[in-house]
């Protein structure tokens, strides 16, 4: 019998600005930030970047100027004469569309950067790009794809790197259901079907490390030789020197003899949008984006290309002979036998690494002898172990008193208490610290309340014990949250989070009795504000604070905390008299997430007009970058969709760009929203859609 086939929604004509739904915002933003206001805008009216008259322009379909506002704080639009701006006609599938061009004026911009805490002692930089940018990109993929797709198969040591273009139109069909990926997949993987748009291009080998280290090739290394060296890029895409694309494209000789000449091709040209996007800058690239990682691959893929030729040069080593190197992004595993052939692949790799202005990091310079288990294996071998025993769920067969049919009956038994006691051991007897497991356990840990909720629906309604449910659910909170306590990160607070959300969307959704779903209310509510209380308010930890203060707005009306209390989360100091004060600016995350918490309550009266004035100085004492700086123009446009703002702010901020105050309503109808879903903000379904974004 021939399989249906039902076609998936995602227009092919969605190709050009895909790079902005998937490759452009870094993991780590707040759950109610993303591209999708900003996507569908670009997707409704078709906007593209081009050339006319040698000069960078935006175009897009539209019949009249009621968008001109909004594409002028997007782009710095030269003005609007004759030379720089014209209306033409195009025909598409038989109908004419009205297209508006106009000239841009602006070439370099400032990203959005914000931080995060990395190590005990260590932050990491993140960015978000300009909404200008944003369309380069789009249009470098749209030109330059299949020249990234060349220069990222050179390697045969790579093992994560772009294979070929995700598909934009897929069918539910039998061979669809037989390759699909899985839902865990934090990037799309070659040869596999996804329901989902999780990333521009589909990547080989592998999605995650972890999935290496269980494959095949990886075992067959350990059998053939005797020892793994695991080397890294010391701070691989703070120290790239952005030329050096040019290097690897072209060859460093032929690059540096050609400088005049190198702005045409392809390397010159990716070299160029690497550097306007981030203020001109040659020395690092910006952290976060996926595009960052297909421009450090290229780099490294000659790098690896260039040390195995001259290891079978110099001394006749053979790759899968001799020894077996294999690069997930910016760290190598080496495999050899002999001390001196890992001496001569060191000492290459650190000379090949020193012609574009890399090194390799001494500190994380790891040898293993075999049998080849690190203490992370045996880590989370222990933590599945006592996960499985201390968790304990169990299926019975019974028979139907109804129907008399046999059936399942299912029941769960959570030892919170064991299960610390268990998990701390297994950290003391493996030698790894909390940061290096925590992803792994609360993964685990979501994928066991996703089975116990499954299980408990299908289980037959005499059956169904709520007591046994959210005794279960307290305890599986009591330990997720004392292990993040342990070691709070972003990453680690949006699987936090995802297990929160799932667990107060199942027991709505199951309708428990109300006294029994305070009790988990209760719990996750003390959990949050106790931790947040104990966290540093400082800009290293505020990405995962506003996760968490995300999560509390789950739990409903009953839950809310005072004014007091989301001013000290966020970093406001306040006064003897009550008044909040900030000592540097605050970031548009923490003013977006405190808008979307506070909404229009009468409560939050006081915070709101700090908010408020805050936005104004903000936007005062950075008047000079107003269509530079990304942060300003995020917030410009997400602001006017804003219903808990006043309109005299709004007034205010549309009007430092130009806007006639006449046009204001027209701005506010542009779209519905850009980076904030202000009215509809669905935290489980933003959270769904961050795992496709989770990566490396």
């Amino acid at each position: 019998m021939k399989s249906k086939a039902r076609k998936i929604k995602l227009s092919s004509k969605a190709r050009y600005q895909r790079p902005v739904a998937t490759d452009i915002l870094p993991f780590e933003v707040p759950p109610s930030f993303s591209n999708s206001g900003f996507f569908a805008f670009l997707m409704q009216h078709e906007v593209r970047v081009s050339c006319w008259d040698n000069k960078k322009t935006v175009r897009w379909i539209a019949p009249d100027d009621r968008f001109d506002d909004a594409f002028r704080i997007m782009f710095r639009l030269a003005d609007k004469t004759h030379e720089n701006f014209r209306t033409y006609t195009e025909t598409h599938d038989g109908k004419s569309l009205a297209v508006r061009e106009w000239k841009i004026f602006l070439n370099w911009t400032m990203p959005f950067n914000f931080r995060i805490s990395h190590k005990e002692t260590e932050f990491r930089q993140l960015s978000v790009i300009h909404p200008q940018a944003q369309m380069f990109v789009a249009e470098f993929y749209q030109l330059h794809a299949s020249e990234i797709l060349y220069h990222c198969c050179k390697s045969n040591f790579s093992i994560r790197f772009p294979a070929s273009i995700a598909r934009t139109v897929r069918y539910k069909d039998r061979l669809f259901k037989e390759n699909v990926g899985d839902s865990n997949d934090s990037i799309e993987e070659a040869r596999k079907e996804y329901e989902g748009s999780g990333s521009y291009f589909t990547y080989s080998k592998y999605s995650n490390i972890f999935k290496f280290y269980e494959n095949y090739s990886y075992l067959n290394a350990e059998r053939k030789f005797g020892s793994l060296y695991k080397l890294d890029v010391s701070s691989c895409f703070d120290s790239i020197y952005t030329h050096s694309i040019t290097w690897a494209t072209l060859g460093q000789e032929v690059a540096k003899e050609n400088l005049k000449n190198l702005d045409a091709t392809f390397g010159g040209k990716f070299d160029r949008l690497i550097r306007e996007l981030n203020r001109g800058e040659t020395n690092g690239i910006v952290i976060g984006p996926e595009f960052s990682r297909v421009f450090a691959e290229i780099i490294l893929q000659d790098i690896d290309r260039s040390l195995e030729q001259v290891l079978l040069s110099e001394y006749g080593l053979t790759n899968r002979v001799d020894y077996e190197i294999f690069r997930y992004v910016d760290d190598y595993f080496v495999f050899c036998n002999r001390d001196l052939v890992a001496t001569y692949i060191k000492r290459h790799l650190s000379e090949l690494l020193k012609l574009v202005k890399l090194t390799l990091s001494s500190e994380k310079a790891e040898r293993y002898e075999r049998p080849i288990i690190t203490p992370l294996t045996i880590a989370k071998n222990k933590i599945s172990s006592c996960l499985a025993e201390r968790i304990v769920t169990n299926i019975e067969k019974k028979s139907d008193p109804d129907s008399g049919d046999e059936i399942d009956y299912f029941s769960v038994r959570i030892q919170a208490k064991s299960l610390i006691v268990d998990f701390k051991a297994a950290l003391k007897e493996s030698g790894v610290k909390y940061k290096d497991v925590l992803n792994y356990t609360l993964a685990a840990i979501e994928k066991k309340v996703n089975f116990i909720f499954r299980k408990f629906k299908d289980n037959h309604n005499d059956h169904k014990d709520y007591r046994e449910l959210v005794s279960s659910m307290l305890g599986i909170l009591e330990f997720s949250a004392f292990i993040y306590a342990a070691q709070p990160r972003i990453n680690f607070a949006v699987r936090l989070t995802r297990i929160i959300a799932t667990i107060v969307d199942k027991l709505h959704e199951f309708e428990v009795e109300r006294d029994l779903k305070d009790r988990v209310f209760k719990f996750i509510f003390d959990s949050i504000n106790r931790h947040i209380r104990h966290t540093p308010h400082d800009r290293f930890h505020e990405v995962e604070t506003l996760s968490l203060l995300l999560a509390l707005n789950k739990l409903g009306r009953g839950y809310r905390i005072s004014e007091q209390n989301i001013a000290t989360f966020v970093g406001l100091e306040i006064s003897d008299a009550g008044d909040y004060s900030f000592k540097r600016h605050m970031s548009y995350f923490s003013i977006s997430v405190c808008l979307l918490y506070i909404r229009n309550q009468a409560r939050y009266g006081k915070l709101r007009d700090f908010l408020e004035a805050e936005i104004k100085k903000k936007f005062e004492d950075r008047n000079a970058y107003l269509h530079q700086d990304s942060e300003l123009v995020i917030a410009a446009l997400d602001l006017q969709c804003c219903p808990y703002i006043s309109q005299g702010l709004k007034e205010y901020i549309a009007t430092s760009y130009g806007v006639e105050t006449a046009r204001l309503s027209l701005l506010q109808c542009a779209s519905p929203y850009w980076f904030t879903n202000w009215q509809n903000f669905d935290l489980s379904r933003e959270l769904d859609k961050k795992r496709a974004r989770e990566v490396y």
